[in-house]
């Protein structure tokens, strides 16, 4: 399988080498500093549960031709970069584009650049950052995935089985994966979910242990996500996938068990450093979620009150 891998942060060199381990051709394209640092170093991978640092010799590239086929390109980018690529991939004629992109927004914009044919939906369930050249990361297994799985599904059927095919691909890359036919319901629970946290994050500094020391700030947060689930099922949204039924029970209970959850190093792994280093994403995320609010025409009272903490990282005072 020859897959061309867009975005060099953590979570794109964390596909582009696990896909490249498991045999297929793997290309990653990467820019900035990003790039010459792959040039001088290599694609390098580290696990949240291992000491061991992986080298993988994935082919790097700095842009896309319009005639280099690949069966398929991710795209593993901030909701913030996404706009600047679509002329690129307008003009390629691969036949598959998964776009893995945080957005409540829909996909009009994928579909006006490579049309609905081309278009597959992915979220990963990975975690991680950049270190000194290494990829540090935590993948969704196990455990982790009672909260979240890698997800793929498609806007148009095709004939070519092409959802299973990628799924296959990834399983067989260590990446447990499962297949959604409503990615847009999918992501737009996701975004009432993260967006709670990141705000309630932004609040103690995007320290998690802070945050847990808080009950009030947790149970405003799981107040958050229920009225998220209510503003969705208003417009008419099913809440994807059904395993998050335990965010519907009374915050009272769930807050207790989000407070220990966000002692651990899980917390810090896939939901803080994830909010310290996208902020702008989470900004415009936060936005998203209040337009839905506001089509609602629901009042979502603690939704707003998190809205109002700047998506920003405060230094808190030394005492």
């Amino acid at each position: 399988m020859r897959i061309l891998v867009i975005g060099a942060g953590a979570i794109g060199s964390l596909f582009a080498g696990k896909l490249l381990k498991a045999g297929n051709e793997v290309a990653l394209l990467a820019r900035g500093v990003r790039l010459g640092q792959l040039h001088s170093d290599g694609l390098k991978l580290r696990s949240a549960n291992s000491a061991l640092i992986e080298t993988c010799p994935v082919q790097v590239i700095a842009s896309l031709e319009t005639d280099d086929i690949f069966d398929y390109i991710l795209v593993v980018v901030q909701r913030t970069q996404i706009q600047a690529l679509l002329p690129i991939l307008r003009t390629n004629k691969s036949p598959t584009i998964v776009f893995m992109v945080n957005t409540a927004s829909g996909y009009a914009p994928f579909i006006d650049a490579v049309g609905a044919q081309r278009v597959m939906i992915a979220f990963p369930s990975a975690g991680g950052e950049v270190v000194d050249a290494v990829v540090h990361y935590r993948l969704g297994t196990g455990l982790v995935r009672v909260f979240q799985t890698t997800t793929i599904g498609e806007l148009v059927p095709t004939q070519n089985d092409r959802i299973r095919v990628l799924k296959r691909v990834f399983f067989r890359a260590g990446i447990p994966t499962v297949t959604c036919t409503s990615m847009d319901a999918w992501q737009k629970t996701h975004v009432a979910i993260v967006c709670p946290i990141a705000q309630a994050l932004y609040k103690h500094a995007g320290n998690p242990k802070s945050l847990a020391k808080h009950p009030d700030d947790v149970r405003l947060m799981i107040r958050a996500m229920q009225e998220g689930f209510i503003v969705l099922g208003a417009l008419g949204y099913r809440i994807v996938p059904r395993k998050l039924w335990y965010l519907r029970l009374p915050a009272v209970l769930v807050a207790p068990i989000f407070s220990l959850i966000l002692l651990t190093n899980l917390a810090e792994t896939a939901m803080a450093k994830h909010a310290r280093r996208a902020t702008k994403e989470m900004a415009v995320l936060q936005q998203e979620l209040l337009q839905l609010v506001d089509a609602s025409t629901l009042a979502a009272p603690a939704i707003r009150a998190l809205a109002a903490i700047p998506c920003e990282i405060q230094v808190q005072p030394t005492i």
